[in-house]
């Protein structure tokens, strides 16, 4: 069954666990449990996402009160990432960030189709007119409606 995303209810203190998230103090347990559920993770740290001057730094960095509530971690770029747990760490509050590995492959195979597009538009200027230039043409098309075909 696939791990998707939960409504986060943050406690008092502003930390929340995804209730399929194996609870673990080695990063090689989580490691296995993300690879066997083909997920992604990310790490958005507070004392990155947020400034020194903001008050929720000030309130757990100077001030020491554990409450961070009032952090909103960033996403980070891409597509489906939903919040996986906010807890603290040896360097202060995390938000895991996951997603489904298909998001990154999706990734990828779009990044590779534009270099694929891109080469297959230079094969054709590259061409003499004939009938090379004819099937550099047609596979330059191809490649260019690839993506587009059934929606």
């Amino acid at each position: 069954m696939p791990i998707i995303p939960e409504v986060v209810e943050r406690n008092e203190d502003g930390y929340w666990v995804h209730s399929k998230l194996p609870y673990s103090e080695t990063g090689s347990e989580i490691t296995q449990w993300l690879s066997d559920n083909k997920l992604d993770q990310s790490c958005v740290y507070m004392s990155e996402d947020v400034g020194e001057n903001t008050p929720v730094f000030q309130n757990y960095f100077t001030h020491g009160n554990p409450n961070v509530s009032a952090w909103m971690p960033t996403e980070p770029p891409g597509e489906g990432w939903f919040i996986g747990a906010i807890y603290e760490s040896e360097d202060g509050p995390v938000c895991l960030w996951l997603r489904s590995s298909k998001y990154q492959l999706k990734e990828q195979f779009l990044k590779a189709h534009r270099e694929a597009e891109k080469t297959a538009y230079e094969y054709f200027c590259a061409c003499d007119t004939g009938e090379e230039r004819i099937q550099a043409h047609e596979i330059y098309q191809r490649i260019r409606t690839a993506t587009r075909i059934g929606g």
